[in-house]
């Protein structure tokens, strides 16, 4: 059985036709705020922004350094969100990478927009099958039970 599940995406026009998108998920009980990357191989947090959910300890470094992000090599550590929700969508344990998004936090600042604490990357896209709907600003999302 195919469950659909839509999340609202907030655009923000970031300078003339150019947009950046957002959903909001929840760790734990906490509202997390992510930019929509298909570009991002892999679903990121900031370094600072994700200890409002996971404890210090939790991080561990990742041996690969990451390739992106407005820089040629990131530092990353990873970690393990006991609990991700996208909609009715509930991943625990769901493995992410941490990294460094000051600058793009900065950047937002500047132009007086919220933080993020984090970037959906393509594993979660590709894995529920995102369509994103720009006309309606939602994205679709589809999950198997078993």
């Amino acid at each position: 059985m195919t469950i659909k599940e839509i999340l609202p995406i907030e655009f923000i026009e970031i300078e003339k036709g150019n947009f950046h998108l957002f959903i909001y998920a929840k760790i734990g009980r906490k509202k997390a705020r992510l930019l929509v990357d298909t570009g991002a191989s892999k679903t990121a947090f900031d370094q600072t922004q994700i200890l409002k959910f996971v404890d210090a300890s939790t991080l561990s470094k990742y041996e690969i350094n990451a390739i992106g992000l407005g820089s040629s090599q990131v530092e990353t550590q990873i970690s393990y969100l006991p609990s991700l929700r996208l909609g009715a969508i509930k991943l625990t344990q769901h493995e992410i990478t941490v990294l460094d998004l000051g600058h793009v936090n900065q950047a937002y600042k500047r132009l007086g927009f919220p933080e993020i604490d984090g970037v959906l990357g393509s594993d979660l896209l590709h894995q529920y099958q995102a369509i994103i709907n720009f006309p309606k600003a939602k994205m679709e999302l589809k999950c198997n039970i078993k």
